[in-house]
């Protein structure tokens, strides 16, 4: 048989195409996997205590809320950055707290007759106090390859330990008044100055992560490290750059938190390394790295200080509150572990 004789070749039929999932069902999966179920709570949270306690929704504490919100959000952020990368930031806490006693040590110590220029010092003192921080931070994690876990939890004693001697203990008062006034309890068109700052930092956090090249590589590291070097990204750079990032906002919250109270605290802050990984895992954080948005983490954060104050309001004893942060993070893992399951379904 000749080749013009040689009879057509029969085409295998193909499978048809599988139309995606439709439905209410399918609706809420997807929800659910890109949200979790954090948008749910809050709304039930809020409807919860707003009935339950009618000062809840009152607009002086709206406002306490509101700068509640300011310092937790800030270093949920600087935690969102460590977990993006798959590591952790267990001094951040630490890091506030030192900030705080640095920066007000030299507020009451340089330049007495000149309130301008000692807060100024102050301030920069207490943000090298962060430089400091993730500096170190990152050079044990990404040069020597050190676990996160154990260098930030080091570094927490360090900086837990050099707040309390150079404080001797005893909170640091004397600041200018000019600070307080300025960075603690002044309102920009209404809102507390400390929720400008929170502001601020959100709108840098998201251009960061989704508009620069070391933001989007950050996402790359924390997904597959091995792969990101392979594909040419710099995995030491991205880590510093994302390590001392989230360390000076824990820095800055110490400064923010210090014009709050007035005074320099050693043991302030303590609370942010357990509080601020919550926050972030209930906002769609996932701890194997590589995803995270900053929309979440505001929700999370803001889910943990709604709590917190309902439960001040109605006189939840303390311990109690301790075990329901607890029983939240263990929520949370629960229900990432969940969402990625159903992702890759």
């Amino acid at each position: 048989m000749t080749e013009t004789q040689r009879p057509p070749v029969q085409e295998l039929p193909t499978a048809p195409a599988v139309p995606p999932p439709a439905g209410a069902g399918a609706l809420l999966r997807r929800l659910f996997v890109r949200w979790g179920i954090l948008p749910v709570l809050l709304l039930a949270l809020i409807i919860t205590f707003a009935v339950i306690e009618p000062r809840f929704i009152a607009s002086a504490n709206i406002t306490n809320v509101a700068r509640q919100l300011s310092f937790l959000g800030i270093v949920a952020i600087g935690q969102m950055l460590y977990l993006i990368t798959r590591h952790y930031d267990l001094s951040n806490g630490a890091c506030v707290a030192l900030s705080s006693i640095v920066s007000a040590t030299v507020m009451t110590s340089a330049a007495p007759g000149d309130p301008g220029t000692a807060i100024l010092l102050g301030c920069l003192a207490g943000m090298a106090v962060g430089l400091v921080v993730g500096l170190v931070n990152a050079l044990l994690i990404a040069v020597f390859r050190i676990s996160a876990f154990m260098v930030t939890l080091g570094m927490a004693s360090v900086a837990s330990g050099a707040a309390l001697m150079l404080s001797g203990g005893t909170p640091v008062v004397g600041l200018p008044p000019e600070f307080s006034r300025q960075f603690g309890t002044s309102m920009v068109l209404g809102v507390p100055f400390p929720t400008v700052v929170l502001l601020i930092a959100l709108g840098a956090a998201y251009v960061f992560l989704n508009w620069t090249r070391v933001g989007r590589q950050a996402y790359a590291v924390g997904g597959n490290e091995s792969a990101a070097f392979q594909s040419g990204v710099n995995v030491r750079r991205t880590l510093f750059t994302v390590m001392i990032i989230g360390s000076l906002l824990a820095a800055l919250v110490g400064l923010i938190l210090t014009a709050r109270m007035s005074t320099g605290e050693a043991n302030v802050g303590v609370q942010y390394p357990l509080m601020s990984i919550i926050a972030a895992v209930l906002g769609g954080v996932t701890l194997d790295g590589g995803e995270g948005r900053v929309s979440g983490v505001l929700m999370g954060a803001l889910f943990l200080v709604l709590l917190s104050n309902g439960m001040d309001l109605i006189r939840v004893q303390s311990y109690v509150q301790q075990i329901l942060l607890g029983a939240l993070l263990v929520t949370a893992l629960l229900v990432d572990r969940l969402r990625k399951r159903m992702r890759l379904a």
